[in-house]
């Protein structure tokens, strides 16, 4: 079974932002949506842009390299059903926040 790993505080993350955090070498965005926080897959399925420098509205990140939007509670790309970015299961231990090291959670 996979750990979880501490990747960011509760306080670096405020509520309609995110941040690009380290995985065990994997890239992955981490955002907080109205106080909860989920994380996708840093990497853009299009062409590679980083959606942890993307803009959020609500729970859609607009990747900065050509405007795909992602839901990051689902991981569905809403402009190309065809794509889809992997999930990460968050969970909050005090101020902590940690990933599990395996995606799609």
């Amino acid at each position: 079974m996979s750990e979880f790993v501490k990747v960011a505080c509760v306080g670096e993350i405020q509520p309609g932002t995110g941040k690009t955090v380290n995985l065990g070498g994997t890239s992955v965005a981490l955002f907080n949506v109205d106080g909860q926080y989920f994380a996708i897959s840093n990497t853009c399925p299009h062409e590679d842009g980083p959606l942890g420098e993307g803009m959020l509205c609500g729970s859609v990140v607009t990747c900065p390299f050509h405007a795909y939007e992602f839901d990051v509670i689902s991981g569905e790309c809403l402009t190309e059903s065809a794509y889809h970015v992997e999930r990460f299961e968050v969970r909050l231990d005090g101020n902590d926040i940690l990933l599990r090291e395996s995606g799609d959670g």
